[in-house]
């Protein structure tokens, strides 16, 4: 049996001028793809595209292996489950796991039920084929569906994947040419059909910086109403949010995302570990932009217990990343917070960096220019070794299910912390040539990264800490021009808008 996945009743006329919109049923979004199957397993398949749509794998998971036990002889029940080891924007792949899958479709001899389902198929072949790096395998399968756009030209499924291919196509940081044409493949689907979770997701993944975040608002207000049983859906819009300075949204995005996330938690019996923590960590940085900062160490108090009960590679990466959020913008480096012991020897070097960073300012405040050094050793060492890893590792290949293998911009951001602490080492010694020189280089080191969305990666932005250097050097007009750089990667960020302010009044003053 053929039966279209629409999940529509009526069509809704929005204009004259407008195509019809598809009355939206679902608490998921809106799709459109004709599959063969039994009618019990095409509803399992219907809701499993639809979180796959917005990255809730693990659910999509249980709807196709559910789809499978209603009909084993199912094709795209297959693809649907193959397709839930691949997580492109998380850089992370599962490859045994989905050659497996492919492998049990053979073994029951589920043959696709038209041409389309036959190419989509074999678009697995590709993602997950044997001897190739993941890096090329995400290139040939980007390439791949491109072709399939132009032989499907009206499919919106066709279009989806293949701007997340495109997306997932890049194998680190950001390329901007790929990013926008993803991005217009996406928006080309919202004009037909402005409920299409896919379209909708990936128009804001291609526009989350700050120079193009305008072009995707319309997706970033629509989306959290169109999939508001998506947990990751209800987040996303403060990519766009967080890209603009706008708090308020941010927090309202991400208090309704983490709800979500444990709500899903109580349901399904899981443990603390399901909760959504990328969300979490969001609203609290979100909140110490606000000077909320009661309401931020509120989120750090609850997150040391939630790793105490669980403690993921997940959670403590989290941790990590919440402790060093509230130090850095608070600037209270004495509080107890501050001596939170948090285990990272199994996390990326971000993670290990951004706690020796933590370690540094703290011996920053108390003058300890020995827990500094010893703080700057333990990093760069860590470098060395991830540097010779990646000399001699093909890093591209299949990633574990929380990434610990570095990235090449990993290792840079952790040259630029590295960076950072050397400088406060020499300002903590009064070498001020020194300090000018480390904190260049961080800067230097820092601007050959791409954007990186959300919260700064080095907590402590270079432009900002070099300004704040400036300004105890009374260098005021020079520190404003760092503190409005610091802003136009991270616009309203607190720290830089009171630093140039207060950069300003000073030159007034004098």
């Amino acid at each position: 049996m053929v039966r279209t996945i629409s999940f529509l009743t009526v069509l809704l006329l929005l204009s004259c001028s407008n195509p019809p919109a598809p009355k939206q049923t679902s608490q998921l979004g809106v799709a459109n793809l004709e599959v063969s199957g039994k009618p019990e397993a095409i509803a399992d398949f219907e809701n499993g595209l639809l979180l796959l749509y917005s990255f809730e794998y693990d659910d999509a998971r249980e709807a196709f292996q559910g789809a499978l036990k209603e009909d084993s002889s199912m094709a795209m029940a297959y693809w649907g489950l193959a397709m839930t080891y691949n997580h492109p924007l998380w850089r992370t792949q599962f490859t045994d796991s989905a050659q497996a899958v492919l492998s049990l479709r053979e073994r029951r001899n589920a043959k696709p039920g038209s041409e389309l389902e036959s190419d989509l198929l074999s678009s697995l072949d590709v993602l997950y084929q044997d001897g190739e790096s993941k890096e090329i395998r995400d290139k040939n399968y980007a390439d791949y569906f491109e072709t399939l756009n132009k032989k499907y030209p009206d499919n919106q499924e066709v279009a989806a994947f293949y701007a997340l291919s495109l997306l997932g196509s890049v194998a680190d940081g950001r390329d901007e040419k790929t990013f926008e044409k993803a991005g217009k493949v996406a928006a080309e689907i919202l004009k037909t059909n402005p409920n299409h979770p896919g379209g909708l997701h990936y128009v804001i993944h291609a526009y989350d910086d700050p120079e193009h975040a305008e072009l995707a608002m319309d997706a970033a207000n629509a989306y959290a109403k169109v999939a508001p049983e998506a947990s990751h859906a209800l987040h996303m819009p403060s990519h766009i949010f967080i890209a603009k300075g706008m708090w308020d949204k941010v927090i309202a995005s991400n208090i309704d995302a983490y709800e979500a996330s444990v709500e899903r938690m109580k349901r399904k019996g899981l443990k603390d570990g399901a909760r959504s923590f990328h969300a979490y960590s969001w609203l609290q940085y979100a909140y110490l932009q606000k000077g909320n900062f009661d309401e931020a160490s509120e989120l750090l108090q609850k997150m040391i217990r939630y790793v105490e009960n669980d403690p993921t590679k997940g959670a403590r990466s989290y941790l990590a990343e919440m402790k060093g959020q509230y130090l850095v913008d608070t600037g209270d480096w004495n509080q107890a917070f501050a001596e939170l012991e948090v285990d990272v020897s199994d996390l990326n070097i971000m993670a290990n960096a951004k706690c020796r960073f933590h370690d540094a300012m703290v011996a920053f405040s108390n003058k300890n220019a020995k827990r500094i050094d010893s703080a700057i050793t333990a990093l760069d060492d860590d470098i060395r070794r991830q540097t010779l890893y990646l000399d001699t590792v093909d890093f591209k290949l299949c990633l574990p299910t929380q990434r610990t293998a570095p990235m090449p911009s990993d290792i840079a951001s952790a040259k630029a912390v590295s960076l950072q602490m050397k400088g406060i080492q020499a300002w903590i010694a009064g070498d001020n040539n020194s300090t000018e020189k480390f904190l260049l280089q961080a800067i230097a080191t820092a601007d050959t990264l791409s954007f990186s969305y959300g919260p700064p990666e080095i907590q402590k932005p270079v432009n900002e800490l070099y300004a704040d250097w400036l300004m105890v050097q009374k260098r005021y007009d020079d520190a404003a021009a760092q503190y409005e750089k610091a802003l136009e990667r991270a616009p309203g960020r607190r720290l830089s808008v009171e630093g140039v302010e207060k950069a300003r009044v000073t030159m007034a003053v004098l």
